[in-house]
């Protein structure tokens, strides 16, 4: 079987481009006013010295998710709380990757699933997100990761090829796969980098649209407005 991913083809952003929540502007500085508590006491709570507390919440070091998970605990609020909201994309729906997933449109426009927060560098008004079903794109890409792709066109968007993208083909499938030109006009070769699913060669796509960021499930916070 092929395998067309040791080869060097556009995969997805370098990794100091992946978008992570830890990347977003936190509200721990608000938060503490409200509250009335000082950092040190913060500090104190979660574990951390004074002074790195500080960095975190002017922005200068980026926290983990883990000490995130204990400020929220001390502030007694929703780790979402702690992250700037105004720029949230909905998960308007999942893509497979080895999973059937059909792709339905069922939520009033701005709506879906849940929110995220739109990586600063996209435009959060053009930009939409989805959830990732099945392995057959790991280690890459994992079951519950959440993928930004931007679709402001019709049909295929022309970076969609020779990259990992996300597309429906014409019988309703959604689907996460790296696309090449098929044999016939018109048609597409899809493949996984689990050498364990099998390639679709000679597809035919709705649309398709690269992928532009990537969330790995363990950094994924749900935003609740």
């Amino acid at each position: 079987m092929e395998n067309v991913f040791t080869t060097p083809i556009a995969l997805a952003p370098p990794p100091n481009q992946l978008f992570r929540m830890t990347d977003r502007r936190l509200q721990i500085g608000r938060i503490l006013r409200k509250k009335g508590m000082t950092q040190t006491r913060l500090a104190e709570a979660v574990g951390v010295s004074r002074g790195h507390m500080s960095l975190i919440i002017s922005g200068q070091k980026a926290p983990s998710l883990s000490l995130l998970e204990r400020a929220a605990d001390a502030l007694e609020v929703d780790i979402s709380a702690l992250y700037e909201t105004s720029r949230t994309v909905p998960v308007a729906g999942r893509v497979g990757a080895g999973s059937r997933v059909e792709l339905v449109d069922a939520f009033p426009q701005g709506e879906g699933l849940f929110r995220v927060a739109c990586p600063e560098d996209l435009p959060s008004r053009e930009v939409v997100a989805v959830e990732v079903e099945g392995d057959s794109m790991s280690p890459i890409i994992m079951p519950g990761d959440i993928l930004f792709f931007t679709r402001n066109f019709v049909g295929i968007d022309e970076n969609a090829v020779n990259r990992v993208s996300i597309c429906e083909t014409e019988d309703g499938r959604a689907l996460v796969k790296l696309l090449r030109f098929g044999r016939d006009e018109g048609a597409f070769d899809l493949f996984s980098a689990n050498n364990l699913q099998p390639p679709e060669y000679g597809v035919k796509l709705q649309w398709a649209a690269p992928l532009r960021r990537h969330i790995a499930r363990q950094d994924v916070v749900i935003i609740h407005e």
